[in-house]
């Protein structure tokens, strides 16, 4: 797979990955608070945070799905893109760490890892093309 390809389709499934997290944590509160408990062990007393987080998760989706469209444009969004998975696997593996999140939600956030060091390891690649 060229250079090209392997870029759109990373950041395509990247936006696919942030939209299915999105809508599956905005919903889940809704069907029952307990699927907090897959986060972490307290519930909040409002949703109000937590939403607004999913809508950034959702908008960062956005994000990497207009990076997607155009391959040598937007390596803004790649940086943000790659600070955000970076700043939420460190925020949940800290919180892991002092037992106030589950391993469930760890591995989860192993696919924010993962991305985060493709699109450090994508950019770069870019950078060098240019």
């Amino acid at each position: 797979m060229d250079r090209s390809k392997y870029h759109r389709l990373m950041f395509l499934i990247a936006a696919i990955w942030n939209w299915a997290l999105a809508a599956t944590f905005l919903i889940l509160p809704r069907i029952d608070i307990n699927y907090f408990l897959l986060g972490g062990y307290t519930i909040p007393p409002t949703l109000l945070w937590f939403d607004c987080f999913m809508g950034e998760i959702l908008a960062f989706g956005f994000g990497f799905y207009i990076v997607s469209l155009n391959v040598k444009a937007n390596h803004g969004i790649i940086v943000i893109g790659a600070f955000e998975k970076l700043w939420v696997f460190a925020l949940s593996l800290y919180y892991f760490l002092i037992h106030e999140a589950t391993p469930l939600l760890l591995l989860v956030v192993v696919g924010d890892l993962l991305f985060a060091l493709l699109f450090i390891e994508d950019l770069r690649a870019i950078r060098r093309m240019t």
